[in-house]
């Protein structure tokens, strides 16, 4: 069953988003609201690739 990824807080520099980060870190690498395109190349390569494969890690 597929998840939906939950951007609606943005994104986090390693790929992830915010919300994820804030359940299993605690906290993320930039403030909340970071866009897609506002990410390190790195950062937004693999959110990209989530995005396209339409779950979550």
């Amino acid at each position: 069953m597929e998840q939906r990824l939950d951007t609606s807080k943005g994104w986090c520099c390693d790929g992830r988003t915010w919300v994820e980060h804030a359940q299993k870190d605690g906290h993320c690498c930039q403030p909340e609201g970071q866009k897609l395109e506002d990410l390190p190349v790195e950062g937004q390569r693999k959110a990209r690739q989530r995005v396209a494969q339409g779950k979550s890690a």
